[in-house]
């Protein structure tokens, strides 16, 4: 299995925080090129030294390629289906569909949001906050489950290499009042910059 034999590469990596994260990009990048995963994690382990990280896994994850998607994710954060489960005869029909319903409780989640009139409880008192950044910050809260009484509006600091970029954005969107409702593509920015985000770049 991977998971036994990923730790014969790093010693203890299937214990770090993001090993999930990192295992399902492994998957991904093998299901794309048709090479096992080992050998992805292998030749991302062969960079600089990782015992100093704060999590091995989510550097090692920084450091893979993201798989080459047929269309963009469901969520900003997310991954859309790579090119070979997309045209798989069953598998890339039930992925469209749970895209799809991941899309459509976005939808809700942000419709809910803009017609609540309550002040969110992480923003600031007599504040005049966008709706559109509310309805984005209510779908970045729903599906990362943090708390309704969390007063960060973005939760602890992500380590995944995308959510990072995307909780970035938010956070910056917030802090100046300003947000841009064609949201960025993170992935495709993932694939033109490799340069580490401030959220991650201590982990490098």
């Amino acid at each position: 299995m991977l998971d036994g034999r990923a730790d014969q590469v790093v010693p203890d990596l299937t214990n770090e925080p993001s090993w999930p994260t990192l295992r399902a990009h492994l998957l991904a990048l093998a299901a794309e090129t048709g090479e096992h995963p080992l050998l992805h994690l292998r030749t991302a382990a062969a960079g600089r030294e990782l015992h100093t990280a704060a999590d091995m896994a989510a550097v090692l994850d920084w450091r893979l390629p993201e798989p080459v998607a047929t269309d963009p994710g469901p969520l900003p954060w997310l991954p859309g289906i790579p090119q070979a489960p997309h045209d798989h005869p069953v598998w890339g029909q039930y992925l469209a569909k749970r895209s799809e319903l991941v899309t459509d409780l976005a939808d809700q989640v942000r419709s809910h949001a803009g017609q609540d009139d309550t002040q969110p409880v992480w923003a600031p008192p007599s504040s005049r906050t966008n709706l559109a950044i509310i309805g984005e910050v209510a779908v970045w809260r729903a599906a990362n489950g943090i708390h309704s009484n969390d007063p960060q509006p973005t939760g602890a600091a992500q380590l995944q290499t995308a959510s990072a970029l995307w909780q970035h954005h938010l956070n910056r969107s917030l802090a100046s009042g300003q947000y841009q409702l064609l949201v960025p593509n993170v992935f495709r920015h993932l694939r033109c910059d490799r340069s580490p985000s401030p959220d991650v770049r201590h982990l490098a």
